[in-house]
């Protein structure tokens, strides 16, 4: 009985650690940079804590990354920023352009107005 007791306070640990934000667009809140994605086409996906939820990211990476697309103008600008971020630990805020978690722009630091 102690085991299932404390596997299940442990899972309900995790459960709540990882808060996860659905997608809309707008921005997101202030979060930190937890992994990149090179895809092949030449563009970005990036997964946040906390987490998006209900994304379409490109070349099939799941519901949790935004995606940077290849004929963004500031792909490699975008790219250089989020790398800085996961390298600093320093927060970001992205603005998504849609449902799907199209990245328009993104403020480091934290949130955009702050």
């Amino acid at each position: 009985m102690k085991i299932l007791l404390k596997n299940t306070l442990f899972a309900t640990a995790i459960i709540f650690t990882f808060p996860s934000e659905a997608a809309k667009a707008g921005w997101t809140v202030s979060s930190k940079v937890v992994k990149l994605v090179v895809t092949a086409n030449g563009g970005v996906n990036v997964r946040l804590s906390p987490e998006l939820s209900g994304c379409t990211s490109q070349s099939g990476y799941g519901a949790k990354y935004a995606s940077i697309y290849p004929s963004h103008p500031g792909v490699a600008a975008i790219h250089a920023n989020l790398l800085a971020a996961y390298m600093s630990g320093k927060d970001v805020s992205l603005w998504l352009k849609d449902e799907k978690c199209t990245v328009g722009e993104m403020s480091l630091g934290g949130t955009h107005s702050s």
